[in-house]
């Protein structure tokens, strides 16, 4: 990589270089890792996850198989709020499914 795209690479990354920083790059923190990098992004960019495999020394099919594992990870970008309803049996029962069609409408 000529060292203008590295450069360039760096300032787009700059959060996630930090992060990956912080944990020293130590492959062994990749959970910790992405949810940092989560809470940037609110989602888990597939740019992002390349990005974090070749700072880790891991494949990135080790870092997506990680994040798509996980249910408190999410691969697609999410609005601000986020609004869950339980879908439980007792919440069923008292009618939770009337709510989550009010909020799809």
């Amino acid at each position: 990589m000529c060292p203008e795209c590295k450069e360039a690479a760096t300032r787009k990354f700059e959060k996630v270089c930090q992060i990956l920083d912080k944990y020293q790059r130590d492959s062994s923190n990749l959970i910790p890792i992405l949810q940092d990098v989560q809470k940037v992004y609110r989602y888990l960019p597939e740019e992002v996850l390349v990005y974090i495999a070749t700072g880790l020394d891991l494949s990135p099919a080790k870092v997506y198989g990680v994040a798509s594992f996980y249910a408190n990870f999410s691969l697609e970008p999410k609005g601000k709020y986020v609004v869950h309803v339980c879908d439980g049996t007792a919440c069923h029962v008292k009618g939770s499914e009337h709510i989550k069609l009010a909020l799809i409408q």
